[in-house]
């Protein structure tokens, strides 16, 4: 092999191994969303402590909705009424405002890792792939080689 085919050959070669990189890359956004649910958690006990309740749900179909205590899943109310029907419920039900939403409980995140090696694009895509409901734990586990209930404490 000749000295220019040596020092191509050199140049192609990844400065680490990129699965290593993504998996990194992985473990990072991980641990990234771990400190963020923290301190949502931290933030809805407070809240709970104050005397408000958090509740979740919403719109379910074209006038349909719903509302659950976002704590222990019960079904506060359901209706058809549009959000004229929800907010009306939603008031008589709540008359004080001591209800919060879960989409409104706000806490700051943490900024996205870098990792070396991985594009913005990609390090965005991974991102994605981590907040798919169809993504498993079990794959994310096997793939980054860690247990499967240290990624489910993490997600």
């Amino acid at each position: 092999m000749s000295e220019s085919d040596r020092a191509r050959t050199r140049a192609v070669q990844p400065a680490q191994n990129r699965t290593d990189s993504v998996c990194a890359h992985i473990q990072a956004l991980l641990s990234v969303q771990a400190r963020d649910m923290q301190r949502r958690d931290a933030a809805i006990q407070a809240l709970q402590a104050q005397g408000r309740r958090v509740v979740d749900g919403g719109q379910t179909g074209p006038d349909s909705w719903e509302i659950r205590d976002w704590n222990t899943g019960d079904e506060l109310a359901r209706g058809d009424g549009g959000i004229d029907g929800y907010d009306a419920v939603a008031e008589r039900l709540d008359p004080d405002g001591t209800w919060v939403h879960i989409d409104h409980v706000e806490v700051e995140s943490d900024p996205r890792p870098v990792t070396a090696g991985i594009p913005g694009s990609l390090g965005a895509a991974l991102d994605d792939w981590l907040s798919m409901t169809s993504t498993s734990d079990e794959d994310i586990a096997e793939f980054i080689g860690w247990p499967v209930d240290k990624v489910r404490d993490h997600r």
